[in-house]
This record gives C-alpha cells, structure tokens and sequence, in this order.
C-alpha cells in the first residue's frame, strides 16, 4: 500500500514538473554565425577563404558527422568532430575562383546528429570578374614555383649566377632543408655538378625527393645556353 502511495505521489510531482516546463530532454542543437558568405567581386583566379563559425547551442555533445562540398574547387577543414554543450568550433572553407566567371555559388553542407536541423547548408557566393592578361593567379604560380639554390661559397656566387636563385654553401645546406618547400621543385647547382649532386642524393635518402642538382652545373649551362639567365656582378 505503501509502495503505491509513494509511486503515485511521484507521478503526480513529474505530471506537475512537466506541466510547468522544468523538465527538457537533452539533446545537441547546431547552430552557425551565418549560413552565406557573400565575398563581394574578385579577379578570376582569386583564392576566397572564410571562417564559419559552428556552435552547439543544445545542452548535449554534437556529433559533425561529415562535411562535403558541392565542388572539388572549394576545399573545407574543421578540426573537432565533437562539441560539447556550448562549445564552437571554426569550418574553414577556400575557394578557388579559377575557371570560373560571373555570379557563383558554391555550397558546403554539413551533416550533424541534430535530428531537428540534421544538415546545414553554407554558401559560398559572390562575382568573379575575368582576369586580365597581364595576371598572374597565384594557384598557376603555386603549380609552376621552383626554388634554385647556389651551393658555391659566396664570392663564386657574387661573381655569376643564375638569376633568382639563392646561394646557400653546400656546408650550411643542412640547416636550410626544413625551409624548403615540400610540394616544390628545389634544384641544387655548383660549378660542375661535384657538389650538387651528391648533396641532392643525400637529400633524396633522407625524405625530400623534390630536390634535384642541375646536371654539369653552371659551366654546362653557360656551355649550352651561354649568359642566358646569368646574372654577372656589376650588372
């Protein structure tokens, strides 16, 4: 009897908890700062990079289950899958522009385990303007981008050189091959090809098979192509 009593004052306590909108039941909500991006008018070519901001307003952990996009131009990252009630987290996305001419609209869609607003789709929008033929974008510079190094010690480089590159005696070159850059063609040269390339083959061992050594050096350069590209001192 006793037992009934105390089960029924509870479901009359819960009936009145419920009724004055104590009780919520737990569950992540996604929320983003601004669902489009208008990025205004830019140059074709034009990188156009935005943070979204993601925020889980609910009061339990939010699972990003997965984020994709509507095109291989527009590239996202988001670092934390999982945030906790309250807690926001950045979606960066970067467009590029290259190919592309007139009003666009790229989208970003992001799928979440909040059942009331399960995917969110963000926008990327704005005019490209054809780009003129005296631009260069930076994507084509990026692609085509090499880095000539001049092993020789530094009065042999003063004296000639090839025109933008950087000198860099072969005895330093190992404090140098953490600034090289991973996804670009580094070429090592000398007068002949003596240094270079052994120091290319070494750099090769040890992970970095971008750089290469200029086979026969500056002397076979001038020998075939004579001053063309050479900087002498004094010019």
């Amino acid at each position: 009897m006793r037992s009934r009593y105390l089960i029924s004052l509870l479901a009359v306590l819960l009936v009145g908890v419920i009724a004055a909108g104590v009780v919520t039941l737990a569950a992540p909500k996604i929320q983003v700062d601004s669902e489009t991006y208008d990025f205004g008018s830019v140059i074709a070519g034009t990188f156009v990079s935005h943070r979204f901001i993601i925020t889980n307003v609910g009061n339990s952990p939010l699972t990003i289950k997965n984020v994709r996009t509507s095109c291989g131009c527009t590239v996202v990252d988001l670092q934390k899958q999982v945030l906790a009630a309250g807690e926001s987290e950045e979606l960066q996305a970067d467009l590029s522009t290259t190919g592309y001419h007139g009003r666009i609209e790229k989208r970003i869609y992001v799928e979440s385990d909040d059942h009331s607003n399960a995917l969110v789709t963000l926008r990327l929008t704005g005019v490209v303007k054809p780009a003129q033929p005296y631009h260069m974008a930076i994507g084509n510079l990026e692609y085509m981008f090499y880095l000539l190094v001049d092993i020789r010690d530094p009065d042999a480089y003063a004296a000639a050189h090839l025109i933008g590159a950087m000198n860099i005696p072969v005895d330093q070159l190992g404090e140098w091959t953490d600034r090289f850059p991973k996804k670009a063609l580094v070429i090592l040269y000398d007068d002949d090809g003596t240094l270079s390339d052994p120091a290319a083959k070494t750099l090769n061992d040890e992970g970095l098979t971008n750089v290469k050594s200029l086979m026969g050096g500056l002397d076979e350069w001038m020998n075939v192509l004579g001053d063309e590209f050479i900087l002498r001192a004094g010019e």
